[in-house]
């Protein structure tokens, strides 16, 4: 069964600790994904992590990094993310990626490596020794409320085909239309922005996606 879980993506900080609060509170939530961005790797910037507060560990943190070649972590590792989403089309080549995984298991923190609808899913088999979870892009990066790119079914399904036991996580205009099938389709975790965070009432429509992901 996969797992819904919500994202912030915001610019400020007053508009963190708004959406913050209110996901915190959702019934049932156990993990919560922060997106951040350089305004290079995506065109906006987003809030930085060194302008975030510690986060309540009562909840898994995911820091999904939409930046050019990260390779410091201390931020992240100082407001409690447990785990740190790079993208596999950030660096320049493969040896930089690994660099930046080794740097985050360093930080006691889970590598992830996410893939750009574009980007051939099987380009994360030479990473597979090193990271067991990947998350697939089913928007193009940067902003919420982006269309849902239809090829992500048959991307997950490919990805579950090739590494049966990785942790597999979809990001990207995830709503009542799709959350049955990507969730059919193998992915383990789902990540919700702009169908909650933008609904006039977020607790009703994070109530409405789970009983459609649990629907016989």
């Amino acid at each position: 069964m996969s797992q819904l879980v919500p994202s912030i993506l915001e610019t400020t900080k007053e508009g963190f600790l708004n959406t913050y609060h209110q996901e915190t509170k959702l019934p049932g939530v156990e993990r919560i994904q922060v997106d951040f961005g350089d305004g290079i790797f995506v065109p906006n910037k987003i809030l930085p992590a060194s302008e975030i507060d510690v986060l309540n560990p009562a909840f898994h943190w995911e820091a999904h990094l939409m930046i050019k070649e990260p390779t410091e972590f201390l931020d992240y590792q100082i407001c409690g993310f447990q785990t740190i989403i790079i993208h596999f089309e950030a660096f320049k080549n493969i040896g930089d990626l690994l660099a930046s995984i080794s740097a985050i298991k360093n930080s006691g923190m889970e590598p992830a490596v996410c893939l750009k609808n574009e980007t051939p899913v099987d380009a994360v088999l030479s990473l597979a020794k090193q990271v067991n979870h990947f998350q697939l892009m089913s928007v193009n990066p940067g902003f919420q409320g982006t269309p849902f790119l239809e090829n992500t079914y048959e991307r997950v399904a490919e990805l579950r085909r090739l590494l049966p036991n990785a942790i597999i996580e979809v990001d990207g205009g995830i709503n009542m239309s799709n959350v049955k099938k990507i969730s059919q389709s193998g992915a383990d975790l789902l990540i919700l922005g702009s169908s909650i965070t933008k609904a006039p009432n977020m607790g009703e429509a994070w109530e409405k996606l789970e009983e459609e992901i649990n629907r016989n």
